[in-house]
């Protein structure tokens, strides 16, 4: 049988994936052989991703490794994600490795090959090869969150992550099983082909469902199935929380629309869609009230990431082109706004071990003007104020959910944003209107840092401002990612 002409290009298609290899493999051996060189580490990853972001334009769009692999826009739009989630990280990491006295090759070849998994997770079209994804992805982050050997309470976050990441892919493995067993096949198409038939639902194929969006839960930190997060973004290097909390989010988010849009011809027959609808209003009701009571910027930031998900998952109970272009501008969005607030947060120079709390950034708004006005707008924009991205991002969210006629849920998640303008503005509230105490740190910035913090501040602006343009873009690559399914 001749392959398809696409197929001889196989190696030109995860050139993007094969950048990133090889640029992790030069800061290991540039560490390994010669340390004195950790100056260049940061500028090189920096390099790495800018060459693979150019890349993305070279790769021809279609389907690889035996139809298991597949480029389209909106892989391209997710892949830009994880890049710019990397980049943002990379920028903020420098001066907190550097103060810390941690930074090494290794630290950014993890973070450039936890990148590469994303890249497999969101082109991936069987789910061997998603699964294969996050597991890549998986060992990066184990060994990122405990990265800082020397504090307890990043060993102890680390643990917690890998004993309870191991269940959640237990869970997504016995998923996978499951579905192989019911329809014959791990591969999206079959899978979708099979759900077309008359007496597709079978208990068996329920279990599997649940078991897939246990897990997947997990990794998106859903309730009931968030305790895990606030506790490894605490004692996790700040950098590593801010890439945790949206890069692997946005991974997983793709993965799940792929699988969701594959049994759309069931899912409301099999109730699978009230799964979905009741993670998502526990998810915004837990993340945005137990913020309230939150003192501690990283548990905060943590609560308020599992009310993110939640707003994203509204758009997940009706998959549609408009609602999987929703969810895409609100991924983009959310890593400017969320890595941007934890990147501020990194700049304080405090120890590891110690707290960071609301106290710490208190007069932080006319000690460092800049400082604060970027943790102001992405604290406006993660509320959702106008004129930011994320006001747009979650206008979108909600008219998806009242479109498709989740009225109720739409409300919900209205309500419990008005209850998230509380603790974001209080935030805003210590930056200029708290006098600081004799044992606030202070913060530093390098050349690295303050322009990450210009790119979230622009990026939030544009968005919010000019939104049509993004929307309009995801709208069209998202018809690719339906009508391959």
């Amino acid at each position: 049988m001749i392959r398809p002409l696409l197929e001889q290009n196989w190696l030109l298609a995860i050139l993007p994936e094969i950048i990133l290899c090889v640029t992790g493999m030069v800061l290991i051996l540039t560490e390994a052989f010669n340390s004195k060189l950790r100056g260049i580490f940061a500028p090189l990853t920096v390099i790495g991703l800018l060459a693979t972001f150019f890349a993305e334009f070279v790769i021809v769009g279609g389907t690889y490794f035996g139809g298991t692999y597949q480029i389209t826009p909106i892989t391209r739009l997710f892949d830009f994600t994880f890049l710019l989630a990397a980049l943002l990280t990379t920028m903020y990491a420098r001066d907190y490795l550097q103060r810390e006295r941690i930074e090494g090759g290794e630290f950014y070849a993890l973070l450039l090959w936890g990148t590469a998994g994303m890249m497999m997770m969101a082109k991936g079209l069987d789910l061997l090869i998603i699964i294969l994804g996050l597991e890549i992805l998986s060992i990066c982050i184990f060994v990122l969150v405990g990265y800082n050997r020397r504090s307890i309470i990043s060993n102890e976050a680390s643990l917690k992550y890998f004993l309870m990441g191991a269940f959640a892919t237990g869970f997504i493995l016995y998923g996978t099983a499951f579905f192989y067993g019911a329809t014959g096949s791990t591969h999206l198409h079959d899978l979708a082909a099979y759900m077309q038939q008359p007496g597709a639902v079978t208990p068996l194929l329920s279990v599997a469902f649940i078991l897939m969006v246990g897990g997947i839960g997990f990794k998106l930190a859903l309730a009931p199935f968030h305790a895990w997060a606030p506790d490894v973004y605490q004692g996790a290097p700040t950098p590593v929380a801010a890439w945790l909390s949206v890069a692997p989010k946005a991974a997983t988010l793709i993965a799940l629309m792929r699988i969701l849009s594959a049994v759309v011809p069931v899912s409301d027959a099999a109730q699978w869609t009230n799964i979905i609808a009741v993670m998502a209003i526990l998810s915004m009701v837990i993340g945005n009230f137990v913020a309230t009571a939150q003192r501690d910027l990283k548990r905060l930031l943590a609560y308020s990431g599992i009310a993110h998900v939640g707003y994203m998952m509204i758009a997940l109970i009706s998959i549609r082109e408009d609602a999987v272009a929703a969810v895409t501008v609100y991924a983009l969005t959310y890593v400017l706004m969320n890595v941007g607030a934890f990147g501020v947060v990194s700049l304080l120079q405090k120890s590891q071990n110690d707290a960071q709390t609301l106290d710490d950034i208190a007069g932080l708004g006319f000690r460092k003007p800049f400082h604060g006005l970027v943790l102001a707008l992405c604290m406006f924009s993660l509320a959702g104020l106008p004129p930011t991205a994320g006001f747009i991002s979650k206008f979108y969210i909600f008219k998806v959910a009242v479109d498709s006629g989740h009225v109720g849920i739409a409300i919900i998640a209205i309500l419990t944003s008005i209850v998230s303008v509380y603790y974001y503005l209080r935030v805003v509230y210590f930056l200029y209107m708290k006098e600081p105490v004799e044992t606030t740190p202070s913060t530093s910035a390098g050349a690295f840092a303050t322009g990450a913090m210009a790119i979230s501040m622009i990026g939030i602006l544009l968005i919010g401002l000019f939104p049509t343009p993004l929307f309009q873009t995801a709208l069209r690559a998202a018809a690719g990612l339906l009508t391959n399914q």
